[in-house]
């Protein structure tokens, strides 16, 4: 946004007061070098680093929880200091909730609704802060509505409010389903109709930090898996050829800030470095494949796969030793990543390697964690089935291997009828994808008691790989079923050398 666009709504909306005291004038120097970085990790970069930042000086219900925000940001990403411990960030967060209540400027309730929210999500608490983007869009859905009753026409400053934070509300919403999240209804409503314009394609800039490595990241994979979903077309399409573009930057930067990691650290964040070059690793071949139709296409990427299967070879050995180096924990990380059954399940159900599918499969039965939506155990139970419903095909039709596309399928969705069903759905299509008819088996859910859990249905994680962002918090299930291999009968090859 152009400065005299920024400079129209400042004056618009009140007079430019102070930062506040020490403490304040720190958070809101943290904002600029760290916490506008992670968010434009995303989207929006020109109003997290500049617009925000001047409204946030002339609004007090603003400026107090951009405070709070920061505060968060710099207390769970740098130095692990529990909420309840943070008393910048709960300071600030009651005087924004006390501003904003008596805040007559919706403008001001506009941001403060936008930064509620990322503090929730910054806390790995998705639904909460889906209630806050939800509440902005309906606040700018009732003022558009009374303007058009009353015959007025909204400022031009009220206008440029919604032009400029209005997309980012939209892609927070077409970005839920990547968090793990069934897809968000949004009525057909007046702003949705107001709002012009994109939220702008992530910023990846050099990072020094672990964690803006993993937002950097998972901005970019917000882009790949709407590229990924065949079912979902997104508002507004990322340019591939951008999208790879961002991927490629996010590389430099990872192998610039590993080499600059001194032994400690780099020996302390081992664990985290790696898991971060697996997704890599699977996001990349995701990219290459999404511009092609044919589900063959991933015969191309065995070697990416066997490599990723290696990594868990070498996880699975270091947690055999230490089962609570699965979960990361202290200074320098956020507590969640990207999780650990997303690259298994993309392995599992996309590639064309018998043995190396297999290999993927028996590290998902071994994995016992619950992440987000689902467990390792029921990705387990849907990527055998769907390996299964291929291998049938196949050897219906006489036809060895897995590499004539009349025997491959996409998953749609899994289902269950009720809370209480031992059977799921599954919903599949097959070659012509977008024109043969829907197909449906059914899972058996039975062989494990921690299918109970998973939050059904399961739709659009199984048509991106299972990926489910960035903010997924692995928990262990010590789940005793049958899927649970012994350590020895995992490792199946000799390793696999990929770059990257």
């Amino acid at each position: 946004m152009v400065n005299g666009t920024t400079a129209t709504i400042v004056q618009f909306v009140s007079p430019i007061g102070p930062v506040g005291n020490y403490n304040d004038k720190r958070s809101f120097q943290f904002w600029h070098e760290q916490a506008a970085p992670i968010f434009s990790s995303y989207f929006g970069h020109s109003f997290w680093t500049e617009l925000l930042p001047k409204i946030g000086l002339a609004q007090p219900a603003v400026k107090h929880m951009l405070l709070a925000t920061s505060s968060l940001v710099e207390a769970a990403a740098l130095e692990g200091i529990p909420i309840d411990k943070n008393t910048v960030y709960q300071t600030h967060y009651t005087k924004a909730l006390q501003a904003t209540c008596c805040s007559p400027q919706i403008e001001g309730v506009l941001m403060a609704c936008l930064l509620f929210a990322c503090c929730e999500f910054m806390k790995g608490s998705i639904q909460l802060g889906l209630n806050h983007i939800q509440a902005g869009l309906n606040i700018i859905d009732e003022w558009v509505k009374s303007t058009q009753e009353t015959g007025l026409e909204l400022s031009s400053a009220a206008t440029l409010i919604i032009q400029s934070i209005g997309p980012i509300f939209l892609a927070y919403v077409d970005k839920a389903p990547t968090y793990g999240m069934g897809d968000v209804p949004l009525r057909e409503c007046v702003c949705t109709t107001v709002i012009t314009g994109d939220a702008e394609l992530p910023c990846v800039e050099h990072f020094t930090e672990i964690h803006r490595a993993l937002h950097a990241l998972d901005g970019v994979a917000h882009h790949i898996a709407r590229l990924m979903d065949f079912r979902r077309p997104s508002w507004t399409p990322s340019p591939r050829h951008r999208v790879q573009t961002l991927l490629e930057a996010w590389r430099m930067h990872f192998e610039t800030f590993e080499a600059s990691l001194m032994d400690t650290r780099k020996q302390r964040f081992a664990l985290a470095l790696q898991l971060l070059r697996v997704h890599y690793t699977m996001l990349s071949v995701m990219l290459r494949a999404s511009s092609n139709k044919h589900e063959s296409v991933y015969e191309q990427f065995g070697e990416e796969f066997k490599w990723i299967v290696d990594k868990y070879d070498d996880f699975a050995e270091a947690w055999e030793k230490d089962e609570s180096s699965k979960i990361f924990n202290g200074f320098g990380n956020l507590g969640y990543h990207m999780g650990y059954i997303p690259p298994l399940f993309f392995t599992a159900t996309k590639c064309r390697d018998p043995a190396t599918r297999l290999a993927a499969l028996k590290h998902l039965g071994s994995l016992r964690v619950a992440e987000n939506n689902w467990t390792s155990c029921t990705a387990y139970l849907i990527a055998r089935k769907i390996i299964r419903i291929e291998n049938t095909r196949a050897l219906n039709n006489k036809r060895a291997g897995l590499r004539d596309e009349r025997d491959l399928i996409r998953p749609v969705e899994t289902f269950i009828s009720d809370k209480h069903s031992k059977q799921a759905g599954l919903d599949y299509v097959v070659f012509p994808y977008d024109s043969s008819p829907m197909m449906q088996e059914t899972i058996d859910l039975q062989a494990c008691p921690m299918s109970a859990s998973t939050i059904w249905p399961l739709s659009r994680i199984i048509r991106i790989g299972g990926y489910q962002g960035g903010a997924v918090k692995p928990v262990p299930t010590n789940c005793a079923c049958e899927f649970h291999y012994p350590r020895e009968t995992l490792i199946l090859r000799s390793k696999t050398k990929v770059a990257g």
